[in-house]
C-alpha cells in the first residue's frame, strides 16, 4: 500500500493497458490511518528487545500468561507500559486494533485505553507467539507474525514505515438478491466463508457480510461463487473478459498465462521465445470459470496459472476445486486434456510451450458475446459457443458434488406441494404452479445451494449434480411434481391440494380441537370461508380451556 494513486496492474508484459489506468475510476478505495501505536506480544525480556530495533514507534508490550488471574501493568523506565494477562481478545485491523482482557471480576479492560491511545485502538501488532493469536492463514493487514528469524525481519524491516495514511482498493462487489447463503434462517452456500483466507466473509441475516478493510483481493471468494453475487472488481469480469479477447485477436495465440508482478521477468521470456500471451493480474485466483470458458471460445487451448510457493493451501483447493468442475464439463465435449493448469516456476520451465496445442479444439473458430457482468450466463454462453463446434458426447453430463449447477429430485408421493423450497430459492429455479398445485423447475438457474433441500419439511427433496448442454432444454420450465387442487366445501375456491388436506387431518386425528364435525368440516375450506363459517354458527367458538377441564 501507498500513497500514490492505485493503478490496475491487469497488462500484458508489453505493457499493453488492458484495463482503467486509474483505480479510482474503476472501484472504491478503502483509507487506512496509523499513528504509530505498536502492540507487542511475546515473552517480556524477547518482546523489549524487539521494540529497541522498532524505532520511532510507540509500543505497548503484553505477555499472556494463563498461570495469572488477573491483569497485571508496569511500566519500564522509559515508560513503556508492560502488561501481563491472562488471556488477550484481538481484533481488527491496521489503525484499528481492538486488544481486551476478559476478568471474571473487574470486567472488559480495553488496553488501548489502559495506555492513554487518543484513537482507543493500536495501530499495528507484531506477535512474537508461538501459536499466533490472530491464526488465520492472511491476517490483517498492519499484524506481522515475528516467531522465526524470517518472519521477525520482515516485520522489522516494514513496520517503521507504516506511519501515516495508506489506501487500497475495494477488491470486492457484492449482490445479495442473488446470494445462496441463507434463507428463512436456514444454511445454503458456504462456498466464499470457505474460501476467504482472511476471515473477511461471515454470515449476516440473509446473506453475507465483507468487512473491506479485512480484504486483501484474493479473489477466490469470486471464483468459487455459484450465483456471481460475489465478483471481483478489480478488475470486472467482463473488463477482463473483453481486453483479453481484443489481445488474442492481435496475436492469435493459444497459450494463455496469468501471472503476478513478481513474476514479470519470467513471462517475458515465455512471451518473447514462444508467442504465449502472457498476462501480468492483481491476483489469479481471482479468474474463475468464468474467465476460463470464454478464453476457451475465444481459441485458446491452454490456460496456465502461474503460482507462488507460498500460495495459501485454502486459495488453491478453492481454484482447484472450479478447474475440476470446469474440466468435467469439458470431458462431456470431448476435450480430454487439461486446459486450466495451477503450476509454480520450476514446473513452468520443464513444459515444452510448443506442445500444448489441445487436438480437441484445433479449428474451433474462435467467438465472442456479451457477458453482462452475469458469471452464469457467461459460463453457459461459452460452453455454447464450444458445443457449436464440438458435439457434445452426452446430452446431459453427471457432475460430482459440490457442483454450481443441477437438478433436484422430488419424491412425489411424499411431497405435498407446500412451496416451502419456492419461496427459499435464491435463483428463481424454483417455480410455483401459478393457478394450479404444482412445483417446477428452470435448470439454468439451480445453483445446488441445497437451501430447497434444508427447508423441504417432508425431506421429499434431494440434489443432482449435473450440466445439460442444449441450453434451450436447460432453460425449459419442468414440471417436477403435480396434483389436482382440492376445493373449498363451501366456495369451491381451490385452495390446497388433496395430499395437503389428508396428510393434515392424518396428523391432526384424535385432537380434542378437531373432534367434532364442524372443525373438521372447517379444515376442508379456504381461509376466508374458515373465519366466516366461525362466526356464524352457535357452536363456531373453541373452548381454549376444554383440555384443561378434561
Amino acid at each position: 500500500m501507498s500513497n500514490d494513486n492505485i493503478t490496475v496492474n491487469f497488462v500484458s508484459s508489453t505493457d499493453t493497458v488492458i484495463a482503467n489506468q486509474n483505480m479510482q475510476a474503476a472501484t472504491s478505495v478503502i483509507d487506512f490511518m496509523s499513528a504509530g501505536n505498536c502492540l507487542v506480544l511475546g515473552e517480556i525480556d524477547t518482546a523489549l528487545q524487539v521494540v529497541e530495533q522498532l524505532g520511532e514507534l510507540k509500543c505497548t508490550v503484553v505477555h499472556i500468561d494463563s498461570s495469572v488471574s488477573t491483569l497485571e501493568k508496569r511500566l519500564t523506565e522509559s515508560g513503556l507500559a508492560v502488561f501481563t494477562a491472562p488471556s488477550l481478545n484481538l481484533q481488527g485491523y491496521m489503525g484499528a486494533f481492538s486488544a481486551t482482557v476478559e476478568q471474571d471480576e473487574a470486567g472488559t479492560t480495553d488496553l488501548a485505553v489502559s495506555v492513554y491511545l487518543e484513537s482507543g485502538a493500536f495501530d499495528l501488532v507484531l506477535d512474537l507467539n508461538e501459536t499466533p493469536i490472530m491464526p488465520m492463514a492472511l491476517p490483517p493487514l498492519g499484524y506481522f507474525r515475528g516467531h522465526t528469524e524470517q518472519q521477525l525481519a520482515v516485520a522489522l524491516a516494514e513496520l517503521p514505515d507504516l506511519v501515516g495514511e495508506f489506501e487500497k482498493p475495494k477488491y470486492f462487489e457484492y449482490n445479495a438478491s442473488i446470494c445462496a447463503h441463507s434463507r428463512s434462517e436456514l444454511n445454503g452456500c458456504n462456498a466464499c466463508v470457505t474460501a476467504c483466507a482472511t476471515g473477511a466473509i461471515t454470515t449476516s441475516g440473509e446473506g453475507v457480510e465483507v468487512d473491506p478493510f479485512l480484504c486483501q483481493g484474493c479473489g477466490s471468494c469470486a471464483t468459487v461463487c455459484p450465483s456471481g453475487a460475489m465478483t471481483y472488481a478489480y478488475p470486472k469480469p467482463d473488463n477482463a473478459i473483453a481486453r483479453t479477447r481484443d489481445m488474442l485477436n492481435e496475436g492469435n495465440q493459444r497459450v494463455l498465462l496469468l501471472h503476478v508482478e513478481d513474476q514479470q521477468a519470467i513471462a517475458d521470456e515465455l512471451e518473447n521465445d514462444t508467442g504465449v500471451l502472457t498476462l501480468l493480474v492483481e491476483e489469479m485466483s481471482a479468474f474463475g470459470m468464468d474467465y476460463w470458458a470464454s478464453m476457451v471460445s475465444a481459441g485458446v487451448h491452454r490456460i496456465l496459472l502461474l503460482t507462488n510457493d507460498d500460495l495459501l493451501e485454502q486459495t488453491r483447493h478453492a481454484v482447484q476445486s472450479q478447474i475440476d468442475v470446469f474440466h468435467r464439463i469439458l470431458t462431456g465435449l470431448g476435450v480430454s486434456e487439461p486446459v486450466v493448469t495451477m503450476l509454480n516456476v520450476s514446473e513452468l520451465q520443464a513444459i515444452d510451450m510448443h506442445a500444448l496445442e489441445n487436438a480437441a479444439l484445433v479449428g474451433l473458430k474462435p467467438s465472442s458475446f456479451t457477458t453482462h457482468n452475469n458469471k452464469r450466463q457467461t459460463i453457459r454462453s461459452a460452453i455454447d459457443a464450444i458445443a457449436m463446434h464440438l458435439t457434445p458426447t452426452t446430452k446431459t453430463l453427471e457432475l460430482q458434488a459440490p457442483a454450481p449447477f443441477g437438478v433436484i429430485q422430488v419424491n412425489k408421493s411424499a411431497c405435498t406441494l407446500c412451496m416451502a423450497c419456492v419461496s427459499v430459492c435464491p435463483a428463481k429455479a424454483l417455480l410455483d404452479g401459478q393457478d394450479t398445485p404444482a412445483l417446477r423447475m428452470i435448470e439454468a438457474n439451480c445453483l445446488q445451494c441445497g437451501l430447497c433441500e434444508a427447508a423441504c419439511p417432508e425431506s421429499a427433496i434431494s440434489l443432482t449434480a449435473q450440466y445439460t448442454y442444449d441450453s434451450i432444454e436447460a432453460r425449459k420450465i419442468q414440471t417436477l411434481n403435480e396434483e389436482e387442487p382440492f376445493n373449498c366445501v363451501r366456495c369451491q375456491k381451490p385452495f390446497a391440494t388433496k395430499k395437503i388436506i389428508q396428510t393434515m387431518f392424518a396428523k391432526l386425528d384424535g385432537h380434542w380441537m378437531f373432534d367434532n364435525d364442524d372443525a373438521k368440516r372447517r379444515l376442508k375450506m379456504c381461509e376466508d370461508c374458515r373465519v366466516k363459517d366461525m362466526f356464524e354458527k352457535d357452536s363456531a367458538g373453541i373452548d381454549v380451556h376444554k383440555s384443561e377441564q378434561a
